[in-house]
Parts: C-alpha cells; structure tokens; sequence
C-alpha cells in the first residue's frame, strides 16, 4: 500500500524545465526592480508624512486655523507601515529564487515561493477588508442619502 502511495507521489512530482526556469529567474529580475521602487515609495511616504505633521504642528502654531494636519500626516506614515508587508514579500520572493537557482538549493527556491503565497494572501485578506470598508459605506451611506433627499 506505501509501495503505491509513493510511486503516486513521484508520479506527481513538477519538474521545472529550463524554459520555466528562465521565467521564474525573469520574474525575480522585475519583482526585485519593483520591490527596490516600493521600498523608495515608502520612504517617500514617510518622509511625506513626517513634513506633513512637522508642518502642520508649526502652521497651527503661527496661524489660528486648526486643521488637523497631524492625522493626514499620520495616515500617510500608517500607509508607507502597511506597505512594508507586501514588498518585503516580493523582495524576498525574489532574492530567494535568484539565489536558489543560482545554486541549485531547493530550499532557498521553496523559501522563496512561500513568500510569493503570503504576498497573494496578504493582498487577498487586504482586498476583502477594502471591499467590506466600501460595502459598509454603500450599507450607511444610501440610507443617509435617501433620508436627506
């Protein structure tokens, strides 16, 4: 009964040409590229963000007009924090199948997949809170504008 299992689980195994080696090494080469311009874009942010809220601190000092500059600064640094994830899992996907492929080691390449599914599911979780958000809008939103109108 094993003796079948396993030859099954032989049988099933995907081997990775040299064509699909190619590829996966392409797609490490331009997701390194965009990792490298996320990590820039997140600098930006933050550095955005923390003008955003230095400014705003000083221009409520000077003037009278208290608009909360701090919370839009806030936001901007919240979102370059939320953005780590999802590059940093595509710079590491990439790293790791470059390097795996440049030795031969099957960890590095399995590592590096591993990081390809938490990108996918970090996106696919992010995706259904935003969906949701926009859904509890529409669900609050309607009922206000037809009670207005």
């Amino acid at each position: 009964m094993e003796n079948t299992e396993n030859a099954q689980q032989v049988d099933n195994l995907i081997s990775i040409n040299p064509e699909i080696r190619d590829y996966l090494l392409e797609i490490s080469k331009w997701g390194k590229f965009l990792a490298i311009v996320g990590y820039i874009g997140m600098g930006l942010l933050l550095l955005i963000g923390l003008g955003i809220m230095i400014g705003g601190s000083v221009i409520s000092s000077i003037s009278e007009v208290d608009f909360p500059l701090g919370i839009l600064g806030f936001l901007y640094v919240l979102l370059a924090a939320l953005y780590f994830l999802p590059v940093n899992y595509l710079y590491k996907f990439s790293y790791q199948i470059k390097q795996g492929f440049g030795s031969d080691n099957q960890q590095s390449v399995t590592a590096g997949f591993a990081n390809l599914k938490s990108l996918f599911k970090f996106m696919g979780i992010f995706t259904i809170v935003i969906l949701s958000i926009y859904a509890l809008i529409l669900v609050v939103a309607v009922p206000i504008a037809i009670f207005m109108g």
